[in-house]
């Protein structure tokens, strides 16, 4: 019953959301249609290709983090793990079900289960901080009065929050402080402990934590690096400092419950770039970066089709998660 309330609260968040864009956007359908009509296809493609390449990047650091736990696994595989998990975020909730879908495949082929959650956790954890540090220090860049106040004082509480939240997870006395939260989570209070205690040994290791995150820069920079391409594909541009700052926000909302972040990410896009490109082309290009996530899920479905190692039912899935 929970579950289907739980996919019952993303659907109707999502379809709120495209539904209410649709509606804000009546009066720009013209300047739409004609934004796609304008998209040169090499170049679109091209901003798929480097987006494949950030996916590509990515999986270097995840197989790094879970070979710290000990658990042989080949670039291939974390690869096959990055897209299947790009797959299984259309499935699961938030854009962040997809690391659920690949923590609980890397377990099954490890008596490591918990050490398979806390790599793919930690491997989630550096992507988004960095991401939130990159946006944190373009503002340093920008002259004061180019950027709304409104959106400096998000990314400054973002990267509050963010610290707080590593040191939270690296700071075993300031954690026992809130242990009491494992009474509300009761059913699964030794598997999550088990997680934490794993996670914290993490700051141990100084050298592969930095060459994670310098990983982590490459593929951050190739992520937005691709928006930026597929706004040139309708003709538009956007100056580095702004994907920098912006990106990370259109990517926290997009974690917020719904159907893989459909709606709040589209929503989010057309509110912080329509500004620089107008609003018509920036809803062009969210529906544009839509179909990118599309074609990499499509490619993680392949991968999960083909692959005999991958084969449980999504319903397998959410019953053995952690």
């Amino acid at each position: 019953m929970t579950k289907r309330l739980s996919q019952a609260l993303r659907a109707f968040v999502s379809v709120f959301f495209i539904v209410l864009l649709l509606y804000i956007m009546r009066d720009k359908y013209p300047q739409i249609l004609k934004a796609f009509a304008a998209t040169k296809v090499p170049v679109f493609l091209l901003g798929l290709v480097i987006f494949a390449a950030a996916a590509g990047v990515g999986s270097i650091r995840l197989k790094i983090l879970i070979g710290a736990q000990n658990i042989a696994v080949t670039l291939k595989e974390a690869l096959s793990l990055t897209f299947i998990g790009y797959f299984f975020n259309n499935f699961l909730p938030t854009s962040i079900g997809g690391d659920v879908a690949k923590a609980y495949y890397l377990s099954k082929n490890t008596d490591k289960k918990a050490g398979a959650y806390a790599s793919v956790f930690v491997d989630r954890v550096i992507g988004l901080f960095t991401m939130i540090s990159m946006a944190f220090l373009a503002l340093f860049f920008v002259e004061e009065g180019v950027v709304d106040p409104t959106l400096r004082y998000i990314i400054y509480a973002i990267t509050l929050g963010s610290i707080v939240f590593i040191i939270l997870i690296t700071n075993k006395r300031l954690a026992q402080k809130f242990r009491f939260l494992f009474f509300i989570i009761n059913p699964i209070k030794e598997k999550l402990r088990k997680v934490y205690e794993i996670i914290h040994q993490y700051k141990y290791h100084k050298a592969l934590l930095i060459k994670s995150f310098i990983i982590s820069f490459v593929s951050q920079i190739l992520f937005f690096t691709s928006l930026g391409v597929v706004a040139l594909s309708i003709g538009s541009w956007i100056p580095i400092k702004d994907l920098l700052i912006k990106m990370p926000i259109v990517s926290m909302m997009s974690l917020l419950p719904s159907i893989n972040g459909l709606g709040l990410r589209e929503g989010s896009t057309v509110v912080l770039f329509g500004p620089l490109i107008g609003s018509g082309k920036a809803f062009a290009m969210s529906i544009l970066w839509l179909v990118i996530l599309l074609c990499i899920s499509v490619a993680g479905g392949l991968i999960y089709a083909f692959s005999p190692q991958f084969k449980v039912k999504i319903k397998e899935l959410n019953e053995g998660a952690v």
